[in-house]
């Protein structure tokens, strides 16, 4: 179980050895690499994936792909995508595998292949026989993969009910923020910043990081509704809403004691204190308010 973390979202870690967590690769960008010394290529970056990613694991990344032909080469069993801002169309991120049926009778595996190779360049390609009681009858069975994201988000996927993925940093109170973007490494107060360029090229264990109690300090939405909801009825001096609105009702224009509102030229719209033997104004608090049938 990965702790935190929801139900729907324990599948990366129930059916995948280790989950990896990274973000902006930025695959052949050359403007990028240019404005940041000592990045590697998009070919090192995947060698430095591949280095801690095994083929039974899952892998997130958290946005600004670049040239999804090297995704194709992360070695992961299972792939995440949250989309970042460089990232145009969701489509064009999403793994599609497509299955398709050749008779054995008219071509050969080597003549599939090289269909399927040419309608889908790039592409995992697997090819197996199979015999039917139907035509045709001797079959060549062939998959093709374009090996991209299993799972894709548009935008910020809460994980957790203290943990919030995206690309750009989010400052939500009640959440742990794991995001990319800020190729700077600018230090944040419950962030985790997952940049290619922050962490050198090396992605994250995410399980082991799930580990850390990195959700310790920080309040649920629940307890932050509660502490609001006290320091509001502290200020009201410990009255429940009703009585704190009773107190405000509790004015010179409806007092059964004064007189008013007045419409006198001079004293238009106040009242006339019996308490204070002065014309007030309607809104005045008075400690001797009395409701009008009790007074005498």
């Amino acid at each position: 179980m990965l702790p935190g973390i929801y139900d729907s979202f324990q599948h990366w870690g129930e059916k995948h050895q280790t989950i990896w967590i990274y973000s902006d690769p930025h695959f052949n960008d050359d403007e990028l690499a240019g404005g940041i010394k000592g990045r590697p290529s998009a070919e090192e970056q995947v060698k430095k994936i591949n280095a801690k990613c095994g083929r039974r694991d899952c892998f997130i990344c958290l946005g600004d792909v670049g040239d999804v032909e090297y995704v194709r080469q992360i070695r992961a069993e299972y792939k995440v995508l949250i989309m970042g801002n460089h990232d145009a169309g969701s489509s064009n991120y999403k793994r599609q595998v497509v299955k398709e049926i050749y008779d054995q009778d008219e071509y050969s595996r080597d003549e599939v292949l090289e269909i399927m190779r040419a309608k889908y360049p790039n592409w995992k390609i697997s090819i197996y026989e199979s015999y039917e009681f139907h035509s045709p009858f001797k079959r060549w069975n062939v998959s093709a993969d374009n090996l991209l994201f299993d799972e894709v988000y548009e935008g910020a996927l809460i994980i957790g009910e203290k943990l919030i993925l995206s690309h750009e940093p989010i400052d939500i109170p009640c959440f742990f923020n794991i995001h990319g973007h800020d190729h700077a490494g600018r230090k944040r107060q419950n962030h985790l910043n997952v940049c290619s360029d922050v962490i050198r090229w090396e992605p994250i264990h995410l399980n082991q990081f799930l580990k850390t109690g990195f959700a310790s300090k920080i309040d649920s939405i629940h307890r932050e509704t509660i502490d609001r909801a006290t320091e509001r009825k502290a200020k009201r001096g410990g009255k429940t809403i009703a009585e704190a609105k009773k107190e405000k009702e509790k004015t010179c224009a409806t007092c059964a004691c004064g007189k008013g509102p007045l419409s006198a030229g001079g004293v238009r719209g106040k009242c006339h204190c019996t308490r204070t033997r002065m014309y007030e104004k309607s809104t005045h608090y008075c400690a001797e308010w009395k409701e009008k049938k009790k007074c005498q």
